[in-house]
């Protein structure tokens, strides 16, 4: 399942947007006039190790599905997100950006409606200290168990704009909760045949990676025709007359930035207490349990972690000569570490 990025002679495959040069790459943002989309759209920021990283849900596109049946043509829709960030853990946690109750084929928005429990956010670091970040985008479309839809509103509505994290077999976690959904419900959240899963790596550090690139990135179902659509950061896909994608391959549309943006540090932590928690979860079918304790360790814990590589690294750098190529990217990778840690108490002085 391809990638596209849009650029301004259109959309290109990944391979194809990474051979341009700087001078060649030119993002859909701002590219339209103001009468078409309105206020001048914000420009990207570069992404870069030490450097704060956002990547959020633009658009979503559900092409043929879901697929008529008998006695009706909509089914509820579950949008996750799962993202691999090698530093704070050793596993891919899954979330829950959007759970939509009845949705019908060739539908578009551009995330959760203002009335309805979801996220736009896939990810946040105040800054990349990950030489590699793993993101994965999956859309379902199936018949859920009302319980559900019940109980993400109610682990939404404590998040403040973080999804809900999926840490083991069954359970939902919130930022001081612990579900855990009876029987085989929760079963069903995984058990979903995908009509879209496609990943991308952000290399930040190995050599022969791909530097990454903010901007608008599509991830779509199967090839597009490239030469026949274009991305509009307001209308989403369009064809060379500005009209939006009305065909039958469903997609979504991720940006990623590279701004500071604040009342989001508590992403990166979260996403850490879920891949730890997730092993340790044994609770009976329905309960509900209240982690503000243990989450809190577990945050102590990333915090300490980071703590200890700066410090190891801060060690490091005293065998590197000042203005050295070595010694500017070990302080880099030092400041990233340090801007993670959430405890005051645990920052140096």
């Amino acid at each position: 399942m391809p990638i596209y990025h849009p650029t301004k002679n259109g959309l290109m495959n990944r391979e194809e947007f990474l051979s341009l040069k700087d001078d060649e790459v030119s993002f859909a943002v701002g590219q339209a006039t103001a009468s078409a989309i309105g206020p001048a759209a914000r420009d990207f920021v570069q992404v870069s190790q030490g450097q704060p990283l956002s990547i959020v849900l633009r658009q979503v596109y559900t092409g043929r599905f879901p697929e008529k049946h008998l006695f009706s043509n909509t089914k509820p829709m579950l949008l996750t997100t799962a993202l691999k960030d090698i530093t704070t853990t050793s596993a891919a946690v899954r979330a829950v950006n959007i759970i939509k109750d009845k949705v019908q084929p060739g539908k578009s928005f551009s995330g959760p409606a203002a009335s309805a429990e979801g996220t736009s956010l896939v990810y946040y670091s105040p800054a990349v200290a990950s030489p590699l970040i793993t993101i994965t985008v999956e859309l379902v479309f199936q018949d859920l168990d009302p319980q559900i839809f019940d109980r993400a509103s109610q682990l939404f509505g404590s998040l403040g704009g973080i999804p809900i994290f999926m840490p083991a077999n069954g359970y939902l976690m919130g930022a001081s909760t612990v579900l855990k959904l009876a029987g085989n419900i929760g079963q069903a959240l995984l058990d979903g045949n995908p009509v879209l899963s496609e990943s991308m790596q952000l290399d930040f550090s190995f050599g022969g990676g791909s530097i990454p690139v903010p901007g608008f990135w599509v991830f779509s179902a199967n090839p597009l025709d490239l030469s026949t659509f274009t991305f509009d950061p307001v209308k989403g896909l369009t064809d060379a007359n500005g009209k939006p994608y009305s065909g039958n391959e469903p997609f979504v549309v991720l940006s990623i930035d590279g701004t500071k943006v604040s009342g989001l540090a508590n992403f990166t932590p979260l996403m850490a207490s879920a891949s730890v928690l997730g092993r340790f979860y044994n609770q009976k079918d329905g309960s509900e349990v209240l982690s503000d304790t243990i989450l809190d360790s577990v945050k102590l814990y990333n915090d300490l972690t980071y703590r200890k590589k700066a410090d190891d690294l801060k060690q490091q750098m005293s065998g590197f000569q000042q203005g050295s190529k070595e010694f500017a990217s070990a302080k880099a990778q030092y400041d990233a570490l340090i801007a993670n840690i959430q405890e005051t108490l645990l920052k140096p002085s």
